[in-house]
């Protein structure tokens, strides 16, 4: 895939293949965040947009009829007559007002046998009716504005146009064609109108690993409306997956079948520092040490918590093959030594599942890790870096043959200032005893 971005947030424009394990690397304050953020955005966004709309029409038909209950009785109850399907409705292009009544009063029994008024129906009918094109508009437009805290467009150039494009590359037999999904921005609107390819996997993007915090949070119902999208999605997914398992034990039977042996070897890997395990137990997630002590999750090491979280996300099905995964400066937290293994399971993680991969970093000794495990496990044609470029208040992020050695040089930069200084004390030095002589 091809990801490019233009004018948005921090960032004039961007070029940037993703097919494997994407590395950039800059200066502090150079849109390297933001392009995490777009690409979380899109396939957010976009993701299994058929079902987020069936969704969206059902609640509308479902809150009409908890509001016209509690306008006759001041509560909002109601019954079915018979099966719950609204789906006539949902995937009809033009609802009319005298279907809609007719199917409520034949299967929906409000008290004293109430009957809806056409009247009363009008907001809903007009809703069901609304484009698909201005559904979509409007929900990537919230989503993208959610995640971009109101300021999607670049603000040195806030009157020109904004973009996301991915180009896809599809093999059908012998013959091989490109697709596009454009998304387009103005000052308060968005054009969804180029979507090309399907959205059919997931994009998770880890900015800390206290995000795991949350799972063991009281509360964290409430609190999840108040999280960013970004940690939100992580937490919701592996709380949905767990959640699922403890209703269902087969859960997801098919696919851990099919991906143990993968499994495992990842789980090989994350237990050179993650020596423990963890369970679920009582409706709280625990690490348990090699002694068999057990520690709640907000209570254990940031570094644990770094391996914990992609233990989880992997163990409860929520990371799947070929989904996108996006690390902003995941060596952060770690230890010399457990930044080489972090390194070592990502690119098993990619080789494995096949995953896009998408990661910040700040790291000299990280970025060598990464290409000393992409050599190891021979994926070395998958690795891509990026260096941002300033361009008067913006940045451009391109491609370059020589990103790898400039990243090695740049990151290094801090000990050769560091070394200089303490060069100049000692020439200093040398110099104050000369002049006393």
């Amino acid at each position: 895939m091809i990801f490019k971005i233009k004018n948005f947030g921090k960032i004039a424009e961007a070029n940037i293949k993703l097919d494997g394990i994407t590395v950039i690397c800059g200066d502090n304050d150079t849109g390297k965040s933001t392009v995490g953020k777009a690409l979380f955005s899109f396939f957010y966004s976009l993701y299994d947009l058929n079902n987020r709309i069936y969704n969206y029409k059902i609640s509308q038909i479902r809150n009409y009829l908890f509001s016209y209950a509690f306008s006759l009785t001041k509560h909002s109850g109601y019954s079915f007559r018979s099966f719950d399907n609204f789906e006539e409705f949902v995937f009809k292009e033009n609802v009319t007002i005298d279907e809609l009544k007719d199917y409520i009063d034949n299967h929906i029994i409000f008290a004293n046998n109430a009957k809806v008024t056409k009247e009363s129906l009008i907001p809903l009918v007009d809703a069901l009716n609304a484009p698909v094109s201005g559904i979509i508009n409007e929900l990537v437009l919230r989503n993208f504005d959610n995640v971009m805290n109101g300021q999607i467009k670049n603000i040195n150039n806030f009157n020109k146009r904004s973009s996301i494009t991915a180009t896809f590359n599809t093999r059908i037999d012998d013959n091989k064609t490109s697709n596009q999904n454009i998304i387009s921005f103005t000052k308060s609107a968005c054009n969804c109108d180029k979507i090309a390819v399907p959205i059919q996997h997931t994009a998770y993007y880890i900015r800390s690993p206290f995000v795991l915090d949350w799972l063991n949070y009281p509360d964290r119902t409430n609190t999840l409306g108040s999280m960013n999208p970004m940690d939100r999605s992580t937490v919701n997914a592996i709380l949905k997956a767990q959640a699922a398992i403890n209703a269902d034990p087969m859960t997801n039977i098919l696919d851990s079948v099919r991906n143990k042996n993968e499994l495992e070897d990842v789980r090989k890997i994350i237990k050179k520092a993650y020596t423990g395990d963890t369970k679920f137990s009582n409706g709280k997630y625990f690490y348990t040490d090699e002694n068999g002590n057990d520690f709640d999750f907000r209570n254990i090491s940031a570094g644990l918590k770094s391996f914990a979280l992609i233990e989880r996300m992997l163990e409860t099905g929520v990371l799947k093959k070929k989904d996108v995964l996006i690390l902003d400066e995941p060596e952060i937290h770690l230890h010399s030594e457990w930044q080489i293994i972090y390194a070592e399971m990502i690119v098993i993680l990619q080789k494995t599942f096949d995953l896009t991969i998408l990661l910040v970093t700040h790291s000299s000794q990280f970025l060598e890790s990464l290409n000393y495990y992409m050599e190891l496990y021979e994926i070395t044609e998958k690795g891509n870096y990026y260096i941002p470029i300033r361009v008067e208040n913006s940045v451009n992020i391109a491609n370059a043959p020589d990103n790898l050695s400039k990243m090695k040089k740049s990151l290094k930069s801090g000990m050769y200032t560091l070394a200089n200084k303490k060069l100049e004390e000692l020439t200093s030095g040398d110099s104050d005893e000369e002049d006393n002589e």
